[in-house]
């Protein structure tokens, strides 16, 4: 099982490539402007909240590693570095939980105090919520005035 989860969050990090070229070279300044549709949030404030919920959940929730610090994530530079972080909390929690995908775990969670969740639950969790805020940041990107490029999975889907 362990394999195949690491090939889907491989796909995940494909689309998100997509999405970081996109907003480094297209989107300028405007990744900082607030969208009044979506709660005046900019596009960096999804981004960070998205690698959060990452974190939040692999690391604090599933391996009680203490939390991050807000870093107010304003330049793709940033981004790409605290993405870095989530693409290393990931492997340490695939590695960690590989033989007990099914096991519960029982923990407490910053914004919903004790529950009890699986690993596999988890993972499907965080990456859910990324595409979930993607799609956001490519409506966001259309509002602000610039065409996003198809983010879907099936681009490496392989021609025959």
């Amino acid at each position: 099982m362990i394999q195949i989860l690491q090939q889907q969050y491989t796909l995940a990090r494909s689309t998100r490539s997509i999405v970081f070229d996109f907003l480094t070279n297209e989107m300028g300044d405007d990744i900082n402007t607030p969208v009044p549709a979506f709660d005046n949030k900019t596009i960096c404030n999804l981004l960070e909240h998205s690698a959060f919920c990452y974190y939040n959940w692999l690391a604090c929730f599933a391996m009680q590693k203490p939390s991050l610090a807000a870093q107010n994530n304003t330049t793709m530079d940033h981004i790409h570095r605290l993405y870095s972080q989530v693409d290393n909390t990931m492997a340490i929690f695939l590695q960690t939980f590989h033989e007990s995908m099914g096991a519960p775990i029982n923990g407490n969670h910053n914004s919903m105090g004790q529950l009890s969740a699986t690993p596999l639950q988890v993972f499907t969790h965080v990456l859910t919520h990324e595409f979930h805020h993607k799609g956001q940041i490519m409506s966001m990107c259309r509002i602000l005035g610039h065409q996003p490029p198809d983010t879907d999975v099936s681009n490496f889907f392989i021609a025959e």
